[in-house]
């Protein structure tokens, strides 16, 4: 997926674009998103695994990739103890990871850049633009908006806000 990206404008660009070709190729064209729908997708490219995990509710979810010498394969853990708009987005933030090829590192000034970008891209994945736009001229409440879109009122306040819809 990220040897395909395109190399223009800044990365909240690049964000959309992948999030936007991930439901294209899990062949999403309506909210909700289904996460089921776009881990399948990804695994036909990656060797991906999803994980409820048991964690203090500090701990959202956790990615872990291992490479050896001809094969890579990665697994996604989510905090089976939290809410479940929660962990929706969980999942969707540590796919961001994955696809933007996010590693550890020791510099907290770039491990802050890799959570916003897992972020925006998890946004971008479970609420996309283009769909909220339709659904919004619709139905312009958070309540049903949140519910239709399966993630917090929250999460949907931010995303209607930087979408200029109010």
């Amino acid at each position: 997926m990220q040897d395909d990206l395109p190399t223009f404008g800044p990365r909240k660009k690049l964000i959309k674009f992948l999030a936007q070709k991930v439901i294209k190729g899990a062949k999403i064209s309506n909210a909700p998103v289904s996460l089921q729908r776009v881990i399948e997708h990804l695994q036909t490219m990656h060797d991906l695994d999803v994980q409820k995990i048991t964690a203090g509710d500090k701990v959202s979810g956790l990615l872990v990739v291992c490479k050896e010498v001809d094969s890579e394969y990665s697994t996604i853990g989510f905090n089976g103890n939290h809410p479940w708009c929660r962990r929706r987005f969980t999942i969707a933030h540590e796919i961001g990871h994955l696809l933007l090829g996010h590693g550890c590192n020791k510099s907290m000034d770039d491990d802050s850049l890799n959570e916003t970008e897992a972020n925006q891209f998890a946004a971008e994945l479970l609420v996309p633009q283009s769909f909220l736009k339709k659904d919004f001229a619709q139905t312009p409440n958070i309540q049903d908006l949140a519910k239709l879109y399966r993630v917090s009122e929250q999460a949907i306040t931010i995303k209607v806000m930087g979408s200029r819809l109010l």
